[in-house]
């Protein structure tokens, strides 16, 4: 099946959809929601039509593969364009110099956004760098997530949905527009960093995985091991072990706990692999820091 609708025109896209396909039409408030016959699929789209720009979330799955051709060519009206999946992939036909719309679009769980191409630097090779910088960022990512838990079952719905596109499209549009090569400000990134520090600082003493300091913190993997050794001058793992070997030194000083009571305590099961580590670090076995 072909799909055939104007994409640049909010107004030309909802009305083919209606006319063309019988989608089921209903408006609230700033959105109109768009049902898909049930002869065809399944799903709906919920279209936003602002003064300057639209976009739409759609949820939908073709009975028969369905592919989208516009006769809209990839920069008419001066409109630049957004594709953006659950998975968080963002990609645009015109910074990546298509000259023609053609998609599959048989199931679909999406965001498009439509922005005029003037207010964005004309330079694509930079604006392709930042594109794909996005998708490997955390507050990106967060916020697109966000959207796409956004249920839009009923009209009152689309409120929230609106609001979280527009949050998601200014914190996008100002990163374009800025002179920043990664999508997220130091301070935010610092914030992870230490929200990421005190995580270790309280779980020191049990079994940490990168994963899950990443997952707690926002960051991924990369990021964080960077940004934690930059912060901290050591490797997780490293500052993980000085934490639990002054611990250990403490309570060898201030408590009466005997050496595999502390070991045990600290995270440590192997009490021989606990005295090495501690001697390497302070130059004595634990047995000798009470003599």
């Amino acid at each position: 099946m072909e799909l055939i609708l104007p994409y640049l025109e909010a107004d030309g896209f909802k009305q083919g959809l209606v006319q063309d396909y019988r989608f089921g039409e209903k408006n609230f408030l700033n959105s109109t929601i768009l049902e898909m016959p049930s002869d065809l699929g399944s799903g709906k789209l919920i279209l936003f039509n602002n003064k300057n720009f639209h976009f739409f979330r759609g949820k939908w799955n073709f009975h028969e593969e369905t592919i989208f051709h516009s006769p809209h060519k990839v920069g008419d009206n001066g409109m630049m364009d957004f594709r953006i999946n659950k998975e968080g992939k963002i990609s645009s036909n015109f910074i990546y110099d298509e000259k023609e719309f053609e998609h599959n679009t048989t199931d679909i769980d999406g965001i498009r956004i439509f922005v005029p191409e003037s207010i964005f630097p004309k330079d694509n090779g930079l604006l392709k760098e930042k594109l794909e910088n996005a998708q490997r960022n955390y507050l990106s990512q967060e916020k697109l997530k966000t959207i796409f838990d956004t249920p839009f079952d009923d009209a009152s719905c689309t409120i929230i949905l609106e609001s979280k596109i527009l949050e998601f499209l200014s914190y996008w549009i100002h990163y374009l527009l800025s002179e920043e090569k990664t999508f997220e400000h130091k301070k935010a990134l610092e914030d992870k960093i230490k929200l990421a520090k005190d995580f270790v600082d309280t779980n020191a003493f049990q079994s940490l995985a990168i994963k899950e300091i990443s997952r707690y913190c926002g960051l991924n993997s990369c990021d964080l091991k960077k940004g934690f050794k930059d912060y901290t001058q050591l490797p997780i793992h490293q500052y993980i072990i000085k934490a639990r070997m002054e611990m250990a030194r403490s309570m060898l000083l201030k408590t009466e706990k005997s050496v595999g009571e502390i070991s045990d305590f600290i995270g440590y099961n192997n009490r021989g692999h606990f005295s090495q580590l501690y001697l390497r670090y302070f130059g004595k076995l634990p047995s000798e820091e009470r003599l």
